[in-house]
This record gives C-alpha cells, structure tokens and sequence, in this order.
C-alpha cells in the first residue's frame, strides 16, 4: 500500500494534485487553506511529481500536433 509522502504517487495525490496544483495559476488562492497550501507545495517539490509533470517542449509539440489536426478537419 502506498503512503502520501512515499517515493511513487498514490491514486489520491495524483487526481487532485493535478487539480490542486495548477489552482494558483487560473489564478486561485489557497491562501485561506493553509495546510492545503502547504500540502500542494510538498507535493509539488516530490522528484515522482516532478518526474509526471509535462515539459515546456512537449506541451508545445503537443498544441501543435492539435493545431494541425484542426486545420485538417476544417478544411475537409
């Protein structure tokens, strides 16, 4: 059984971490949840979440395979 914290991700910390996470960003404030806030932090600083998260240059490879897609469909 994994643990929060243990070197691999557990099922919980993989679903809302990937929502928990990217909060900040929209922008969202964890601010009144402090050890939520605290929690995302740690996970965040974990090298097996740091090994999950997508790199600059695939997220843009990716948006441009998506892009292409497009233009093929809409100009079918």
């Amino acid at each position: 059984m994994a643990i929060a914290g243990s070197q691999t991700l557990t099922l919980v910390e993989v679903v809302a971490g990937t929502v928990v996470t990217r909060l900040p960003r929209v922008p969202v404030s964890l601010g009144a949840y402090p050890k939520l806030s605290q929690w995302c932090d740690r996970l965040v600083g974990r090298p097996s979440w740091q090994a999950s998260e997508v790199s600059a240059e695939a997220l843009a490879a990716f948006k441009s395979v998506i892009a292409a897609r497009q233009q093929q469909t809409s100009g079918s």
